[in-house]
């Protein structure tokens, strides 16, 4: 059996045994692990490892003034970056329903297509505290069925705390479930599991009356155990009024700088996400140019013939082991020439 090495940097293993050293595909994920390179191999360097975050570390950097990052994950590789690049709050978001799945509102997602996701993202988690999103309709019959999709999400999805999406009226589920240990994560102002019923994506509490709302809301989803709430689309002074009255951490997305920490979603972090672009994102990276340059890029080398390389790329049989086969096959007329690389 050959011991399987995975090299940093690399996405390939190499199998090493005391009469094989061929390359094959890494199907595997990296480990960061101690072990001798190969001559003229760089170290490997191992990333320094990162203290688990946790709900008291997470006011702690409230009570300190430190900004709280918060980053949606979908599956393991965006869960292991957003784990080994320093985010604190890992958020598996509903919204992977339109930005993985293809439906046109996080409305469409079910609580199975979630769990899946969960798992894949915690399989890649390890510093972030990890938060899932409950489903649309998860939590909306009663208490009993909320805690029982909650516990799914811990048992089968392996997240830390869930997020609803409501204000006062659902005080009562997210005391149901904060008082048997389940963390809740809330949500006010713009709900986007409410979009129909708010005619569209549109900024809350712009008026006095509804941003009296959105604080008693918070004060109350507070009140009912959640350990932190998240302020999407209201007014900066809003914001940071709520912060203000809050004892717990606030997380916004277009609500201003005045919140005790920031999410905003992948995709649009990454500039991947070819819909709207709020007035609120903006985009870290531009994954979507070189995505489609690689795409672009490795088609052209298949119908040009450059790739795969037939030395570089490929692999080859034994010394006169072709010639055995044709031999058993009775096919001597049978050759062939490698195409020449094309530069």
């Amino acid at each position: 059996m050959h011991k399987l090495t995975f090299f940093a940097g690399s996405r390939s293993i190499r199998a090493v045994s005391s009469n094989l050293g061929r390359r094959c595909m890494s199907v595997f994920p990296v480990k960061y692990e101690q072990f001798s390179n190969a001559p003229g191999e760089s170290s490997p360097q191992k990333p320094p490892p990162r203290k688990k975050v946790t709900i008291a570390s997470l006011h702690a950097l409230r009570q300190s003034h430190t900004p709280i990052t918060v980053l949606t994950a979908y599956d393991y590789p965006t869960g292991r970056a957003a784990s080994t690049n320093g985010i604190d709050i890992t958020l598996v978001g509903d919204s992977l329903a339109q930005v993985c799945l293809g439906y046109s509102s996080t409305t469409s997602l079910t609580l199975d297509e979630m769990l899946h996701h969960c798992r894949a993202v915690a399989r890649g988690s390890s510093a972030p505290f990890l938060v899932a999103d409950m489903p649309f309709g998860s939590y909306y019959a009663g208490q009993e069925d909320t805690v029982r999709a909650a516990v799914r999400m811990l048992q089968e999805g392996n997240v830390e705390a869930v997020k609803l999406e409501g204000g006062s009226e659902i005080a009562g589920r997210v005391q149901a479930l904060t008082s048997i240990g389940i963390p809740v994560m809330a949500h006010v102002g713009l709900l986007p599991q409410r979009h129909t019923a708010l005619s569209g994506y549109r900024v809350q509490g712009r008026t006095a009356e509804s941003a009296r709302s959105i604080l008693h809301s918070a004060l109350a989803l507070e009140e009912a155990g959640a350990f932190s709430i998240v302020l999407e689309a209201i007014p900066a002074s809003l914001a940071a009024y709520i912060t203000s009255r809050l004892k717990i951490p606030t997380i916004g997305i277009g609500a201003g700088a005045g919140c005790s920490g920031q999410v905003l979603v992948w995709d649009d972090v990454m500039g991947t996400w070819a819909g709207h672009k709020a007035k609120f994102v903006r985009r870290f990276g531009d994954v979507k140019s070189e995505v489609e340059r690689g795409v672009k890029a490795y088609a052209n080398a298949v119908r040009d013939g450059s790739f795969p390389h037939h030395e570089k790329e490929g692999y080859v049989m034994d010394n006169g082991e072709i010639e055995k086969l044709l031999e058993t096959e009775n096919d001597k007329e049978w050759s062939w020439n490698p195409p020449k690389p094309v530069n």
